[in-house]
């Protein structure tokens, strides 16, 4: 991690390969910073376009840098940390930044083992600097391969896997994310990580419901709220709800969850709502499952 803000640094993830990540540097107010970085990554290791499936920026892309990205890296998954400041505000975002990476800088052995980011915040607590969360990967994601990377459990035999993840707000208001890898993990304990992580999510967690001609459809809002759907008693919370012992649950994105009952009508346009989302799918791809007591199964996919 490089504490000097006036330096960006660029981690491109290679080839869906949990080792398969190159760090590139660039000034960060250059316009077209990503691309610089990309041109050291190449000529110092020969990478491939068509092998960068993800990338992150300390600093957010510019309009140039994220024309070149789309271009060159079509199918990549882009994330940053902080948000560009107006022309005339980057020596108070440069010392704002630098506050940040000063208080989020993690132990050494941990510098340059996270493909979300280069040496971001210990995933050891919540605050105000980020929160643990669960999130939710599809077996089939173009990402699946970066599991090996993070500690996770298998869900719905194997399909979906439930990871943890430290989310926190932008400077401009975006949500920024990182996985928690097995290195970062170290000798803490994964499910005591991962009850922290279901708790910060069910405290922020909250249910609407809808009733209409076809039935009633409930929704579920909050962030990266696809997780839910593991935690303790959310079936038997929305069975009761729905006074249903099978329950359709559409996830057409990592932030909205629909249910209703499986012998209702309203499931039929819960499947429509996935199948028609126009979610970018990274680590989960729009599904819709099928939750019987401990029993998920994943009913469809998005193609």
């Amino acid at each position: 991690m490089d504490l000097d803000p006036r330096t960006n640094v660029v981690a491109f993830q290679l080839n869906n390969s949990a080792d398969g990540i190159a760090i590139g540097r660039a000034p960060t107010v250059a316009e077209d910073g990503v691309r610089q970085a990309w041109e050291g990554v190449r000529r110092a290791d020969g990478a491939a376009p068509e092998s960068v499936v993800a990338l992150h920026s300390e600093w957010e892309p510019t309009p140039t840098d994220m024309a070149f990205i789309e271009a060159t890296f079509p199918d990549a998954a882009v994330t940053f940390n902080f948000g560009r400041p107006d022309p005339g505000g980057w020596e108070e975002a440069f010392t704002a930044a630098q506050a940040r990476m000063a208080e989020a800088a993690p132990h050494p052995a941990d510098v340059g083992q996270h493909g979300q980011g280069d040496g971001n915040e210990p995933p050891t607590h919540s605050g105000s600097e980020g929160e643990l969360l669960p999130v939710l990967w599809s077996g089939s994601s173009s990402r699946a391969g970066l599991l090996e990377a993070v500690p996770h459990w298998p869900v719905a035999a194997g399909r979906l896997h439930l990871a943890l993840a430290v989310v926190a707000p932008t400077p401009r208001g975006t949500i920024g994310m990182y996985h928690v890898t097995h290195h970062q993990l170290g000798g803490q304990s994964f499910n005591e990580l991962m009850a922290e992580a279901c708790e910060n999510l069910a405290a922020g967690l909250r249910v609407d419901s809808r009733e209409t001609d076809d039935g009633l459809l409930l929704s579920l809002s909050g962030t990266l709220v696809a997780a839910a759907v593991c935690l303790p008693g959310f079936y038997r919370r929305l069975s009761e709800l729905t006074n249903a012992d099978r329950l359709v649950v559409g996830l057409p994105c990592p932030d909205e969850v629909y249910v209703a009952a499986a012998d209702s009508p309203m499931a039929a346009v819960i499947h429509q709502a996935v199948h028609e989302s126009e979610y970018p799918a990274t680590e989960l791809v729009p599904s819709v499952l099928s939750i019987a007591g401990d029993d998920i199964e994943v009913l469809s996919e998005r193609e």
